[in-house]
């Protein structure tokens, strides 16, 4: 990927195809990748593993992705972006980022404001008074 797109990130998702072993075994190299774009290992993780709905295609099982999961200390969740009835997952995938990301550090500016600048209120000009 192109380095800006690491730029300001607050949360990395990953998520591999449950119907295809391949996809599962890139993600080391993209948990690699990340390590070698600085971005910390403190900031929020989730794997997601997609298309749970095709249960008869699987080729990643539960068990193996959540030692993964663990491993690298990332939840896990199974989805289906398709089918409706798998995929009431993604509200909890969003609302367990937004947690982290409420639980984690502050969110900073990506220019902090200068802390030099000190603003005083403008002293009130001295009223002259002709009685």
């Amino acid at each position: 990927m192109v380095q800006h797109y690491y730029r300001n990130v607050h949360a990395v998702v990953f998520v591999y195809d449950m119907t295809n072993m391949a996809s599962f075994h890139s993600l080391p190299s993209w948990i690699e990748e990340c390590k070698q774009h600085l971005l910390a290992s403190d900031i929020p993780r989730i794997l997601v593993g997609n298309k749970c709905d095709l249960r008869s295609a699987i080729q990643v099982p539960t068990d193996l992705a959540q030692k993964f999961a663990d491993t690298h200390s990332m939840p896990l969740f199974e989805t289906s972006a398709k089918n409706p009835n798998d995929n009431d997952h993604v509200e909890a995938i969003f609302m367990t980022l937004a947690h982290k990301l409420k639980s984690h550090k502050p969110l900073m500016l990506s220019q902090p404001p200068d802390d030099g600048i000190l603003l005083k209120p403008e002293p009130k000009p001295a009223m002259t008074c002709w009685c």
